[in-house]
């Protein structure tokens, strides 16, 4: 009987899988070659689910994290010049609307285009971006090759499964495997080259690993623990934001001005959008969010973090 032939990502596993005194962090060079292979045909869904759950267990880390991006980013058209922000949506939302969709309008209004990505529902009890952008009418582009036309909307929204379609399969794997994978986290850093992206995360302690991914990278960006895991400012809370610009890397802080609203909205209708926009809908509390989290958005796209109260006037 003739011995196996090696994979060539066996070794990569090996790295992470050698038990506690012997397994190790995978370099950046590493984690591209690793996340290269499992986005072609020649990975195994076992090797696939093993660097998952081991990543899941130990927590990537930033070197880990430029890699997989780097390697995912591959899948953006050469050149993308008619986009300002790159905005990603995988959390999803279960106490309040997208209220960081009126951010974007408002960006909008002031001459700036902006491009969501995220993911079709995979968690029970949220609504995702594309089912606000399917409820609204808004546009949603069916290829990255639709990022280079002349006649893009100025707000656009790209399904994640359009870069690669097994972005959204591993999603999904939640259902399978019982737990968020990796993979959440990397497809919030990912942009085309020279354009700023903002993300939300849930726990803060995830926010130096995104920045330390994005130096490595030599990538623009700015991450926030935002409501819901989005990028959303909650003006009940005091919102510390961390970011890489230009050769720059720092904190802002946007303290909170009152730790309750009265009038803070319940539900996660789309409609409650339409309603705050139009002016029916009155709250203190959405025009806080909308302001602080299109001030923040400013800010990454100008790459001028010293220019925070100056947004926020704007």
């Amino acid at each position: 009987m003739s011995t196996p032939e090696k994979h060539p990502l066996a070794d990569y596993v090996r790295i992470l899988a050698r038990g506690k005194n012997a397994s190790r962090s995978m370099t950046r060079d590493e984690a591209l070659f690793t996340m290269q292979q499992l986005l072609s045909e020649d990975a195994r869904p076992e090797q696939l689910g093993a660097i998952l759950m081991l990543l899941r267990v130990k927590e990537e880390t930033a070197e880990e994290l430029a890699g997989f991006a780097s390697a995912i980013d591959q899948a953006w058209p050469d050149t993308v010049n008619n986009i300002d922000l790159v905005w990603p949506s995988y959390a999803g939302k279960r106490r309040q609307p997208f209220w960081c969709l009126l951010s974007a309008l408002l960006l909008e209004q002031m001459g700036y285009r902006i491009l969501f990505h995220g993911s079709l529902a995979h968690t029970e009890g949220r609504i995702y971006l594309h089912e606000v952008f399917n409820q609204l009418g808004l546009h949603e582009l069916e290829s990255v090759n639709q990022l280079g036309n002349t006649d893009l909307p100025p707000i656009s929204y790209l399904p994640c499964q359009a870069l690669n379609p097994k972005l959204q399969d591993w999603l999904g794997l939640k259902a399978i495997l019982g737990v968020r994978s990796p993979i959440n986290t990397v497809l919030k850093t990912i942009a085309p080259d020279g354009i700023p992206s903002v993300q939300g995360i849930f726990h803060p302690n995830y926010a130096e690993v995104h920045v330390g991914a994005a130096q490595l990278n030599q990538s623009d960006m700015l991450v926030i623990k935002g409501e819901g895991g989005e990028f959303e400012v909650n003006p009940e809370r005091t919102c510390r934001a961390k970011y890489h610009l230009g050769d720059l890397s720092g904190e802002l802080v946007l303290p909170n001005s009152q730790s309750h609203y009265a009038d803070k909205p319940d539900g996660i209708s789309p409609k409650l959008l339409v309603d705050a926009w139009s002016g029916q809908l009155q709250s203190e509390y959405v025009t806080e969010a909308v302001i602080r989290t299109a001030a923040l958005a400013l800010v990454a796209i100008r790459k001028q973090p010293d220019q925070l109260e100056n947004c926020l006037e704007e």
